[in-house]
C-alpha cells in the first residue's frame, strides 16, 4: 500500500517501528520501573510512598501526553513527534541515574517520560494502521501492542538482575536500550497519515465505549504497575520472588493475545471481550481474597492475559464503532486513550496516597484491589449496554 501516490509502504517495517515505539514509550518507561520500585525503597533512594509517587508521575504524564498527542499531530508531522518522544524517554533514564538529585528531579523526568509514552500510544498504532487493509488490521494491531509485552518480559527477566547489582546501572541500561531501539527504528516510519479532524461530539456508542475502556484500565492498573512492589514489600516476599511472579505475568501477556485472537475468530469479538474482562476481574479478586502462593500464581498469570490483549480488543472495538474509517478511528482512539489515562492517573495517585496514609503492609493495596475488581465488574456490565 502506498502513501498518497508515493512509494509503497512496507508494512512489516512500519509495524516493527510502532512495536519499538511502544516498547520504549510504555514497555520500558512504565513496566520496567515495576521491579525498580521496591528496590528504590530498600536501597534508600525513596520512601515507599515516594517510589509509588514516581510510578504515578509516569501515569500522570501519560494523561498529559494522550490529551496533547492528537493536537500536536495536527500541527507537526506525527512520525517526527514519535521519534522525539522516544529520544526524551531514553534521556529520562540517563538523567535518573544519579541518587544525589532531589526528588523533584526524578518526579519531573518520570512525568516527562509519561507524557512521551502517552503521545506514542496515541499516535504510533493509528499511524501504521492507517495503511493496513481491513482484514489485516487485527494482526498488525496486536503485533504493535506486543511492544508492551516486550517491556513486561524485560522487567521480569532482566531488570531484577540489573537492580540487584546497581540501581544506577539499571537506569543506564534502560537508557541505552531505549536509545538503541530509537536509532534502529528512526527511518522505519511511514509518512504521517492525514491529520485527524477535530471531533466535536462522539456518538453514544463511542462515549459508552470510552467509559468502558476507562473502567478496564483502572482494573488493569494494580497488577500492571504495583504487582512486584505488593509482593516484594507488602507481603515481605522480596524482590526476587516478586520478579518470578512478574515473569508469570509476562507469560500471560504473551499467551493472552494469541488465545483471545483464536477465541474471537470462533465466538466473535464482543463475547471475547466479555470473557477477557471477566477473567481480569477474577485475577484481581484473587489478590483480595488470598496471599498464598497459589492465589498469587493465578492472579499473576490471569492478570497478564489482559495485557496487551484487552488493549488490542479495545483497539479493534474502536475500529468496529467507527466502521473501519481510519480518520474517525484515529480521532476516537485519541479520545479513548485520553479517557483511559485520566482513569489510570487517578488510580496511581490514589495508590500513592493510600500508601502514604497507611504505610507498607497496611490496607492501601487491598483497598486498591477492591476498587480495581469493582471497576472491571462495571466494565463487564457496560458491554451489554453498547449495542454496536
Amino acid at each position: 500500500m502506498s502513501a498518497q501516490g508515493g512509494p509503497p509502504i512496507r508494512l512489516a517495517i512500519a509495524t516493527v517501528a510502532a512495536f519499538g515505539a511502544l516498547l520504549v514509550g510504555v514497555g520500558l518507561a512504565r513496566f520496567a520501573f515495576a521491579p525498580m520500585q521496591p528496590a528504590l525503597v530498600v536501597d534508600g533512594w525513596f520512601s515507599g510512598s515516594g517510589a509509588a509517587l514516581l510510578a504515578a508521575a509516569n501515569l500522570g504524564g501519560y494523561l498529559i501526553g494522550t490529551l496533547s498527542g492528537s493536537r500536536i499531530a495536527r500541527r507537526v508531522d506525527a512520525t517526527l513527534v514519535i521519534r522525539i518522544s522516544m529520544l526524551v524517554v531514553a534521556v529520562s533514564f540517563f538523567v535518573c541515574a544519579e541518587q544525589s538529585m532531589p526528588f523533584i528531579w526524578f518526579f519531573l523526568w518520570r512525568l516527562a517520560s509519561g507524557v512521551c509514552g502517552g503521545i506514542i500510544m496515541t499516535l504510533a498504532g493509528p499511524t501504521v494502521l492507517a495503511y493496513v487493509p481491513g482484514p489485516r488490521r487485527s494482526l498488525i494491531g496486536q503485533m504493535v501492542l506486543y511492544g508492551l509485552t516486550g517491556g513486561i518480559l524485560i522487567a521480569g527477566a532482566i531488570m531484577p538482575l540489573l537492580v540487584s547489582t546497581s540501581l544506577i546501572r539499571a537506569w543506564i541500561a534502560l537508557g541505552i536500550l531505549s536509545l538503541i531501539v530509537t536509532v534502529l527504528t528512526w527511518r522505519m516510519w511511514p509518512p504521517a497519515p492525514p491529520r485527524p479532524p477535530v471531533v466535536r461530539r462522539q456518538s453514544e456508542h463511542a462515549r459508552l465505549y470510552c467509559m468502558q475502556y476507562a473502567f478496564v484500565s483502572v482494573g488493569l492498573a494494580p497488577q500492571m504497575i504495583f504487582l512486584v512492589d505488593y509482593i516484594a514489600r507488602d507481603l515481605d516476599r522480596g524482590v526476587d520472588i516478586g520478579r518470578q511472579f512478574f515473569l508469570l505475568y509476562g507469560l500471560g501477556a504473551i499467551i493472552g493475545p494469541l488465545l483471545y485472537t483464536f477465541t474471537a475468530g470462533r465466538i466473535g469479538l464482543r463475547r471475547t471481550a466479555r470473557i477477557a474482562i471477566g477473567l481480569q476481574c477474577v485475577s484481581v479478586v484473587f489478590l483480595v481474597v488470598g496471599t498464598s502462593t497459589p492465589f498469587l500464581i493465578a492472579a499473576s498469570f490471569l492478570g497478564g492475559l489482559g495485557v496487551p490483549a484487552l488493549l488490542a480488543i479495545s483497539l479493534l472495538r474502536s475500529q468496529q464503532i467507527t466502521d473501519g474509517d481510519p480518520i474517525r478511528h484515529r480521532a476516537l482512539w485519541g479520545v479513548a486513550t485520553a479517557t483511559v489515562a485520566v482513569a489510570q492517573a487517578i488510580a496511581a495517585f490514589g495508590t500513592a496516597f493510600l500508601l502514604y496514609q497507611f504505610g507498607d503492609g497496611g490496607i492501601g493495596y487491598p483497598i486498591l484491589f477492591i476498587v480495581s475488581s469493582t471497576s472491571l465488574a462495571i466494565a463487564f456490565a457496560v458491554d451489554f449496554v453498547i449495542r454496536k
